[in-house]
Order: C-alpha cells, then structure tokens, then sequence
C-alpha cells in the first residue's frame, strides 16, 4: 500500500514539473531623475508556458508593454493631466515574434528589430531596459519623485480570434504586477535607499 502511495507521489512531482508556469518576475527598478526629464531602467525575468511558446513559433507575435507610473508628486501629476490632457504615464511596446525561416526571433520596438537565435536570448533583452526616457519636460526633482513600473503581455494588442480564447484563461495572463522604482545616482548602477 505504501508503495502505491510513494509510486503515485513521485508521478505527482514529476508532472508537476514539467508543467512550466508563465511568469514576469521584477529583478530591478530604476530611474534617474536629469531634468527636463526621468530615464527608467528595469530587468526582468521572463519565462513563458507551453502554450505561449507553441503560439510563438506557430507565427503569433507577442506583444509586450513596459507600463510607468508617476505616484508622486501628486500635485504634479494632476497638474500635467489637466493643462495637457494626458496624465503622468508612458508605455513602451516591444513585439516578440519567431521568424521560421531565419529560424530566429525578433523583437521589435517602434521601427527597430533585434534578431536573436534563442528564445532564451530574446526574453532575456526583452526584459531589459535602458534609459528609456519618460515625462519629457518634467521640473521633477529626484527629492520628490517616486514611480511605479511593471511590465505585461498585452493581449489586447493579439488578434481578435486570440483575444476572445484569452478571457479568463491563465495561460494567456502574464504580467510582473506593479514594482516601485529605486532612484540611481547619475549614472551608477546602485540604487540609493
């Protein structure tokens, strides 16, 4: 009896890993505050389910989007939403796709195109940004900052046929959740506490 219990066990654990979860997992959130503007630099760890990665190379691109935050100062924030009608954010695309042919993926970002040759490779510069420059215009001073980042599949960007079979199904749900940025000095790499 024991036997079929300890069998069926270690069944459990064996299935259970190779069940890949997708997640975004945030290693690092930061921004230098250069007025008239904020320069943001974030890595994160991305790992993507079967399902995912089996769309992926069936020819559907991933679009990915880098989501900022102003949380502070408030007043600022208000002010820029109401004298220039939009409010204190920014979002960045990036589009994961697998060309066949080339047998490489692709990530593009406005009209620029990075080739790698492994889906590790690809993940590992999507989830990375450097100096990407928000709030242009800003008198924001570093004292008074504070922002929040996160980073997530966008599925309202897939195509209509893959935006109805994504509604409540987790495979498809992917995001980093929000994470507060850490100020840098002028350009170290340390975040100040």
């Amino acid at each position: 009896m024991w036997c079929w219990r300890l069998i069926g066990a270690s069944l459990l654990l064996l299935l259970s890993s190779q069940v890949q979860a997708a997640q975004i997992k945030n290693l690092k959130s930061e921004a230098d505050v250069i007025p008239p503007r904020i320069e943001l630099f974030a890595k994160y760890s991305i790992t993507l389910n079967s399902d995912l990665e089996d769309a992926l190379k069936n020819g559907l691109t991933l679009p990915f989007v880098y989501e900022f935050k102003l949380s502070k100062p408030r007043m600022y924030a208000w002010y820029r939403q109401v004298a220039e009608g939009f409010g204190p954010n920014a979002q960045l695309t990036q589009r994961l796709s697998y060309q066949p042919l080339t047998k490489q993926y692709r990530i593009a970002t406005g009209g620029v195109a990075r080739h790698f040759a492994s889906l590790e490779e690809a993940l590992m510069a999507l989830g990375q940004i450097k100096n990407w420059s928000v709030l242009d215009g800003s008198d924001i001073a570093a004292e008074d900052f504070a922002g929040r980042l996160r980073l997530r599949l966008d599925s309202s960007k897939l195509p209509k046929t893959y935006q109805v079979s994504t509604i409540g199904n987790t495979n498809w749900q992917l995001e980093s959740g929000w994470s507060d940025i850490q100020l840098r000095r002028n350009g170290d790499s340390e975040a100040v506490q």
